[in-house]
């Protein structure tokens, strides 16, 4: 699928704003944004709005956004796009995405979704909900 297919507000298209943002955006701007466009889209549209590789633009988003395509298709019993499981969108060490305090450590790790962990990001899975 190339750009000019693919539809309106893909994952892919959110790189541009991520790179020119902080973390804390970062992660607004997904769960937020992107999850009101994945809400409100129809199955056939889910898989097109994650079919395209995001460009590679940070390590730890790289992991990120490969292990938040993963979740939603598995969430929506579809397959996830193949680029979630290129190397480059593993990272050797685990990140708490969103920072963490120690005292809430032990939550995340416990509450964080498959993929995330996968991808060696631990995120909780409360902060995934689309309000």
């Amino acid at each position: 699928m190339t750009s000019s297919t693919r539809p309106p507000n893909a994952l892919a298209d959110y790189v541009p704003a991520l790179r020119a943002s902080d973390d804390e955006f970062r992660l607004r701007l997904l769960l937020h944004d992107f999850g009101l466009v994945w809400q409100e889209a129809g199955p056939h549209e889910r898989a097109a709005l994650t079919a395209d590789e995001p460009e590679l633009f940070d390590p730890r988003w790289d992991a990120f956004l490969a292990a938040y395509a993963e979740h939603l298709a598995r969430s929506a019993a579809i397959t996830p796009p193949s680029w979630t499981s290129s190397k480059r969108r593993f990272l050797p060490d685990f990140w708490y995405a969103g920072g963490c305090y120690a005292f809430d450590r032990v939550r995340t790790i416990i509450t964080t979704p498959g993929a995330f962990e996968e991808h060696g990001v631990w995120f909780p899975r409360s902060e995934l909900a689309v309000v």
